[in-house]
């Protein structure tokens, strides 16, 4: 009997590692999202603006292990050669603001905050290094509104 019992807990304990190890956690924020809108809502006009166009192209990227990557350029992205990109003059706020920005570094997601902080180690937005960028986020299956939905809407689709 004695051997009976500790083969079934052996078996027990064999079900329970195979099931541990094989479970996918949920999903959460953790995938690639292709970026559908940028919005910044102007309270003198009453309107949201589009800085990006209205189709704007990127993705933000979230792994499974904490690190995170987000690429956003305009619909109609600045198209230059490498010569012509060499003579080139631009006021970098206003290209990082209309044209195109990226950062990347790790990420803090609570869900029960509703909350993303992205742990910024480098980008194009040169002030953002270095920081932390809290950002309010809400889940709705495959599609993620990062902002308050109110001054500030970005939308997301999972795509991975």
């Amino acid at each position: 009997m004695r051997k009976f019992i500790l083969t079934l807990a052996c078996f027990q304990f064999v079900l329970i590692v195979t099931n541990a190890q094989t479970t996918k956690p949920a999903k959460g924020i953790v995938g690639t999202w292709r970026l559908v809108e940028f919005s910044d809502f102007d309270s003198v006009t009453q309107t949201w603006i589009h800085r990006y166009g209205k189709n704007p192209k990127g993705y933000f990227i979230y792994t499974a292990s904490g690190y995170l990557s987000i690429n956003v350029s305009n619909e109609q992205p600045l198209k230059l050669t490498e010569e012509e990109a060499k003579k080139f003059n631009v006021n970098f706020y206003d290209f990082f603001s209309t044209k195109a920005f990226a950062y990347f570094g790790t990420y803090t997601f609570e869900p029960g905050k509703g909350r993303v902080i992205h742990h910024v180690k480098g980008g194009s937005v040169l002030w953002y290094n270095d920081t932390e960028q809290p950002r309010q986020i809400q889940l709705k299956g495959d599609t993620a509104i990062i902002g308050d939905n109110i001054r500030t809407r970005r939308v997301l689709v999972r795509v991975d």
